[in-house]
């Protein structure tokens, strides 16, 4: 008999940072914490079973002090944070998404590594931006 893997609980890893966001990139949201549910965990861990347990640790750090944000032009209704060294090569992607949920709390869509030479090509190419910290 095969044992069902129990539910991962939701996550709340701390408010976004809303000012960062908007002096960084224009983007005007109001205050809200950040949650990754079970779903985004599975969706995670299914999508990016090698790196899973690596970058869990490190999202809320990222979240809290950014190294770069930006607007996710290819899927409408996210940002991009990025942040913590994973190994010296790479970095933590957060997508998080900008609409709210009936809690007030801001989901996040997905996390994965970044390759440093990919961030700094997003980054030429103007999808990417220093977060602005005053």
């Amino acid at each position: 008999m095969s044992k069902k893997p129990s539910k991962r609980p939701d996550l709340i890893l701390g408010p976004l940072p809303t000012e960062v966001i908007r002096w960084t990139i224009g983007i005007e949201l109001d205050a809200g914490s950040v949650i990754l549910t079970s779903a985004a965990q599975r969706h995670a861990a299914n999508r990016h079973p090698e790196d899973y347990e690596t970058c869990l640790p490190l999202l809320a750090s990222v979240i809290a002090d950014p190294l770069y944000v930006g607007d996710d032009f290819r899927n409408e209704g996210k940002i991009e944070i990025i942040g913590g060294a994973i190994l010296p090569e790479s970095f933590l992607l957060v997508a998080i998404s900008i609409e709210t949920d009936l809690d007030g709390r801001y989901r996040i869509a997905s996390f994965y590594p970044i390759s440093r030479k990919k961030a700094q090509s997003r980054r030429e190419k103007g999808y990417l931006k220093i977060a602005l910290k005053r």
